[in-house]
């Protein structure tokens, strides 16, 4: 059986941490190629440091045709990836995580392309003038707990799990839809300020808003597609 490091990747374009499981055997390019969308940058574009366990920097990975295993890369260390072109930088803001919110007028603007992708994704919902707001109520009568999804939240990577709650809650205002992730990518065990909406283990659930929940056959990743 092939080597498998699980790893923590950070990068400067968020300030989320992800554990993915990377083979030992993977080429620093192939890496940087699994990247691209979680940084938002070419492999060409892309530095990578190698921190250790610790949070200690132990050296930047440069030799792209070597493996991880070679290039010095273990078990529980954290790549930190990079966009040196700097286009990322504004995304550092807390305001693109998970708890990510969106303006009545920054909303109203994405609102068309929103129910267009909904609706090409979905096939559900039904076509709409152009401006028209998208209600979240709408959206999620859609959602079903059980139904697996992919969740994407602002500049995030986009995340799959299982529809686990969907409703009101106490912690704020609006229609929440809750999700348990297949990877400890989230914010916490299915509760909230002591309130709990469902169950999961530590850091693999997650509330997010309906718009940002894409309901379809979205199996489990496999490493390979990591």
């Amino acid at each position: 059986m092939s080597e498998v490091y699980e790893l923590e990747v950070t990068t400067n374009a968020t300030n989320f941490p992800m554990e993915k499981k990377y083979p030992a055997a993977i080429t620093l390019n192939d890496l940087k190629k699994k990247l691209e969308l979680v940084v938002g940058t070419t492999a060409d574009s892309m530095r990578i440091q190698l921190f250790d366990e610790n949070g200690q920097l132990k050296n930047e990975l440069q030799d792209g045709a070597k493996s991880l295993k070679e290039l010095g890369v273990r078990d529980g260390d954290r790549l930190h990836a990079i966009d040196i072109t700097g286009a990322n930088e504004e995304l550092k803001d807390e305001s693109m995580v998970e708890k990510y919110e969106m303006s009545d007028e920054a909303y109203s603007k994405r609102t068309d392309s929103v129910r267009a992708w909904k609706k090409k994704i979905q096939g559900e919902l039904e076509p709409v003038k152009s401006g028209e707001k998208v209600e979240e109520k709408e959206i999620s009568e859609k959602i079903k707990v059980g139904e697996r999804c992919e969740v994407t939240v602002g500049a995030q990577m986009a995340r799959r799990g299982e529809i686990a709650f969907v409703g009101t809650t106490q912690f704020k205002d609006g229609v929440w839809v809750g999700v348990k992730y297949d990877e400890p990518v989230g914010k916490n065990d299915g509760s909230v300020a002591g309130v709990r909406y469902f169950e999961c283990d530590p850091k693999y659930g997650g509330f997010v808003r309906p718009v940002d929940v894409n309901v379809g056959d979205f199996p489990e990743l496999s490493i390979d597609e990591m």
